[in-house]
């Protein structure tokens, strides 16, 4: 065995070195290891060079024989350079570790330890290192192959490397240089020389068979003319990753619609690039639309993209505005064309151009999980379910998702017999080490089998008193051992130094309170130096000044900046968040804390995450939640290895305690880590019939509520009802139990009831004498939900589709037209329909005042407030003025998280949404005196947007989303009504001004100018 127990013990002692020098463990209280890890040098360099040799002698049965422990070589040399105890020898474990996972395919831990390996001087090495090196470095970080001129066939073969890389012409000289300069360095007869040249001849021979410049022309059919272009420019990949090759192999580079299921961060941005480009090199498409939840998503999308097709297509992002925005002109444009929207937009665009998707060729959907994601899941499944029925063969749709665990069932539904997966479970993302906080002051680690701890790393905390405050008596101290936020905020202090560091809160009060609590400290005289210390003084500083005007110069988030501390979570205002996000992405911040919106796609370098609590809303979180969090850590090619420490000191010290259920809690804690675990992709319109969970002893039968549903649909209060019968049979039979989930999940059904509403008005508008029972009962039997249902629950949603089917039968064709349009349930719509007629909006002229005061009085009529309404016009009248949240406070009295949250969620999204709604179902006719739309449009921007202008309107859709920031730039400019086809050249204009004011502001908006004005 070449690996035997005793090497795998020593591998685990050589990566608790490691763990011991990141936590700063003195040496004195370092564990006594019974086996000197130091020792296993010699085995992973044996493997290292037997499987070297196998691949020079092409022996398929000893690389197969050595293949499987390069993984642990790679980790070893890793873990050798953490553990600072041979420094001597840091780059030839840099170097050897490099090379072991770029020959094991883990091209992003490779680049790793090669940019690591450029950042050391190492003036001695040989001139196999060095060209090995220089190799690795020009394929993984773009830097430039110098010559070796050592002798002459080191530079015949790096003239050779460098020819092949830049025309893809002649492959086969290289193999023999290969040969030729091996055999000068064996006649020298120097062990390292040899070692090395070995190792270079493998990673030649490995790049080589991975080369951009051969795969891309087979995977994709196409001559390799048609890619030389491309493959010349500084963008191109000079290899395929794993990821993409797997793409590559599953024909999707040249056509086959797939469902692709992979670990976050092994390649998929630029898988999404090649596909696109082999789709238009083709022609089978001239136009590819990508599809993605959020808007910070799709900037993020939309930016990679121009920033890879530069003058080559046309890029295009779609404002997440549901307003008619959009026209088939574009499709006009000669340049292939890349689009890029959320499912809402996508959806309503559909619903008015309904010939839109013909001019579609390919279809990306990413972070394709959303099937069940409460009312944007219906809509979301019906969108795609659309898509379906309305492509040709030719068309290409693909899902992509990291956490797809049904991913089969999800391909049969979507393609039937056609279609492929493209799954690899041997493609993983950066480990990650999981550790789990004790009050001992312990962490200890566990890998794949939760019951065989790996290592621990002891005395990892110092707990000290805190200073008291006048009149205190009681002694505190920090951190307290029983407290995860405590722990979470010592342990991120002493490890941001190493990278970024993230603080899971599972609630957005959360977030403030870990907050309070750093400055709380502070005011203890507790200095968090290293927190402070890592991150970048002045652009902490910039967005302190930003933060200020949102939040006031006195909120803990303002004064937690200027300790290198930020929040992060979905109502923090868009400009921040992307200033946040671009800080850290450029390490002028280390410590975030956040809620579990850093899973939903956002890019940023986490190399810790501490885990305070499992529970979201009252309830567990959702294991495919959790992967997709921990997904964020540990991006490739940013880090070898990401770490995730549990901070509740209780599950790890109660986790044999039976009697109180510590043991019950350990295993659920333990199988967030397992993806094998992973909850399936539902389905929303399948949650209308099934149970509703209401704790872990009870819930309501899901056949009771759809009958219910069907029962009572006629009725306008029927999801109402219903969530007070089943809270008056819950508390009758148990009076104890706490129902607070009833209401809200009633709602999320009745969001959903009425988005197939909605999705079936826009398929009836589209032939007035059409057979609607007919086309209803296709469209219940062609979903998600019908596919995955049981016989009972099939015969329901029949009987749902139907109801609706015959309360839509009831309108008029016009109605449902209208209805279509306006992405709203048949209810709201027809009461919206009413609301226009009786105030004859196209008849009678109102002011901008009057129009706005009537539209915030039928809002509150229509709508149940959760937060304070009292103030609702005022706090509506107080966002459209630019007001900040302090200003609000002073005038309301209302906190500022309550504004924050109202101004996100009721008026920038439900007020938008609401007016948006109006505007499609107003028909202008030639009687009509009156034509309201543009005021209304540019309002409902407004309201969206949260701006004055126009001008700070088209700042926000085309510039950056930042309401503070447009309007002061649109004061700048001194205009007021610039669309967004000409604010581009506005800013131009003025563009020293703008930079000279943004330059006391967050660099990302800065960044931004430079970038737009010179492009």
């Amino acid at each position: 065995m070449i690996f035997s127990n005793t090497s795998s013990y020593m591998l685990k002692y050589q990566k608790a070195k490691a763990k011991l020098v990141e936590y700063d463990i003195p040496n004195e209280a370092y564990p006594k290891f019974p086996l000197n890890s130091n020792e296993l040098s010699y085995p992973v360099v044996y493997i290292l060079s037997r499987y070297a040799e196998s691949v020079i002698e092409n022996n398929a049965v000893d690389r197969e024989e050595f293949s499987p422990y390069l993984g642990v070589a790679s980790q070893y040399f890793d873990a050798a350079v953490g553990a600072k105890d041979r420094a001597a020898y840091d780059i030839d474990f840099l170097l050897s570790g490099a090379a072991a996972y770029f020959l094991s395919d883990n091209f992003g831990s490779a680049k790793v330890l090669c940019s690591e390996y450029f950042e050391r001087n190492n003036p001695d090495t040989t001139a196999p290192q060095k060209i090995m090196g220089n190799f690795l470095g020009y394929l993984l970080l773009n830097r430039e192959l110098h010559i070796n001129n050592d002798t002459p066939t080191a530079e015949k073969l790096c003239r050779s490397l460098l020819a092949y890389y830049t025309s893809g012409k002649k492959p086969e000289e290289i193999q023999n240089i290969l040969l030729e300069y091996r055999k000068e360095i064996y006649a020298h007869d120097t062990p390292m020389e040899i070692y090395y040249v070995d190792i270079l001849y493998a990673v030649v021979v490995v790049a080589l068979s991975r080369s951009a410049w051969s795969l891309l022309p087979m995977y994709s059919g196409l001559d390799q003319s048609l890619w030389s272009d491309y493959l010349k420019s500084p963008n191109a990949p000079r290899m395929l990753w794993p990821a993409q090759q797997l793409i590559g192999e599953k024909e999707i580079l040249s056509g086959q619609s797939a469902i692709v299921q992979l670990p976050t961060g092994v390649g998929k941005t630029k898988s999404i690039e090649l596909i696109i480009r082999s789709s238009f090199a083709s022609n089978r498409a001239t136009t590819a639309i990508i599809v993605a939840p959020l808007r910070a998503l799709c900037n993020e999308i939309a930016n990679d993209m121009i920033s890879a097709f530069g003058d080559e297509a046309l890029v295009n992002q779609f404002s997440d505005v549901l307003e008619d925005d959009f026209s088939l002109e574009i499709f006009l444009e000669l340049k292939p064309k890349v689009l890029i929207c959320t499912p809402e937009k996508l959806s309503y665009i559909i619903h008015h151009q309904t010939d839109f998707l013909d001019a579609i060729g390919l279809y990306i959907f990413d972070e394709g999980h959303m099937f069940d994601d409460g009312s944007r899941g219906a809509v979301y499944e019906l969108l795609i379910s659309e898509i379906r029925e309305h492509i040709s063969t030719e068309d290409q749709v693909l899902i992509l998702s990291a956490v797809l665990s049904n991913a089969e069932q999800i391909q049969k539904w979507l393609f039937g017999e056609g279609g492929v997966l493209a799954t690899d479970p041997n493609i993983k993302a950066t480990p990650k080490t999981v550790g789990f906080a004790s009050k001992t002051t312990d962490i200890h680690y566990y890998s794949d089998d939760s019951t065989q701890e790996d290592f621990y790393v002891p005395r990892s905390i110092e707990v000290v008193p805190l200073q008291k405050r006048p009149k205190e008596r009681k002694q505190r101290y920090f951190p307290e051992l029983t407290d995860a936020k405590d722990i979470a905020i010592y342990y991120a202090n002493k490890l941001c130094k190493n990278g970024g560091t993230a603080i899971f809160a599972n609630r957005t009060s959360t977030v403030q309170t870990i907050i309070n609590r750093i400055i709380e400290l502070k005011d203890r005289r507790y200095e968090l130096t290293e927190i402070k210390r890592s991150s970048n003084a002045e652009e902490m500083n910039r967005l302190a000044k930003l933060m200020s005007v949102y939040y006031g110069i006195q909120h803990p988030y303002t004064i937690a900046c200027h300790f290198g501390v930020v929040p992060h979570y979905s109502n923090l205002p868009n400009g921040l968040r992307l200033a946040v996000e671009y800080a850290f992405r450029e390490k002028d911040l280390r410590l975030v804390v956040c809620t579990s919106t850093l899973a939903q796609g956002v890019n940023i370098p986490i190399k810790y995450l501490f885990m305070t609590s499992f529970v979201v809303a009252r309830n567990s979180m959702q294991i495919r939640s959790f992967q997709n969090l921990m997904g964020r850590t540990a991006r490739s090619g940013m880090y070898t290895e990401g770490s995730v420490i549990v901070t509740d000191p209780r599950l790890f010290d109660n986790k044999n305690d039976r009697r109180n259920g510590g043991n019950y809690r350990w295993r659920d804690c333990v199988r967030m880590f397992d993806s094998s675990a992973t909850e399936p992709c539902g389905s929303s319109i399948l949650s209308l019939v099934q149970d509703i969970i209401i704790d872990y002893e009870i819930s309501a039968s899901g056949t009771w509520v759809a009958q219910y549903i069907i029962d009572h649909y006629d009725n306008p209060s029927c999801f109402e009802q219903c969530a007070i019968e089943i809270t008056k049979d819950v508390h009758e039979k148990y009076p104890q139990k706490n129902v607070y989930n009833i209401e809200e999940s009633m709602m999320t059904r009745k969001s959903t009831v009425e988005a197939i509403e909605n999705h079936l008005c826009f398929v009836f508008s589209n032939d007035e004498n059409a057979d609607k029972e007919a086309i209803g009962a296709d469209i219940c039997k062609g979903t998600l939900a019908y596919f995955m249902a049981d016989d009972n629950e099939k015969t329901l949603l029949e009987k749902i589709f139907a109801a609706i089917t015959l309360k839509i039968s009831e309108l008029d064709y016009s109605q449902v037209k209208n209805y279509a349009r306006a992405m709203s349930g048949i209810d709201l719509s027809s009461h919206i329909e009413k609301w226009i007629s009786e105030n004859h909006l196209t008849q009678q002229s109102y002011t901008n005042e009057q129009l706005f005061k009537m539209l915030i009085d039928f809002f509150l009529e229509t709508h149940s407030l959760k937060k304070e309404t009292d103030f609702f016009a005022d706090i509506c009248k107080m966002w459209l003025d630019g007001c900040s949240f302090v200003e609000m406070n002073q005038r309301t009295s209302l906190t500022i998280a309550s504004l924050e949250d109202i101004c996100s969620k009721s008026v920038s999204y439900e007020l938008s949404f609401f007016t948006g709604s109006i505007i499609d179902i107003i028909e202008i006719n030639e009687e009509d005196i009156v034509n309201p739309l543009q005021n209304l449009l540019l309002l409902q921007k407004r309201i969206k947007y949260g701006v004055k202008t126009e001008t700070a309107v088209s700042i926000c859709e085309k510039v950056f989303n930042d309401r503070f920031l447009a309007n002061m730039l649109a004061e700048e400019i001194g205009l007021d009504s610039l669309e967004t086809n000409r604010i581009v050249g506005a800013i131009k204009l003025h563009k020293d001004n703008i930079l000279m004011f943004l330059s006391d502001y967050p660099t990302y908006f800065s960044e931004r100018i430079k970038w737009i004005c010179k492009n």
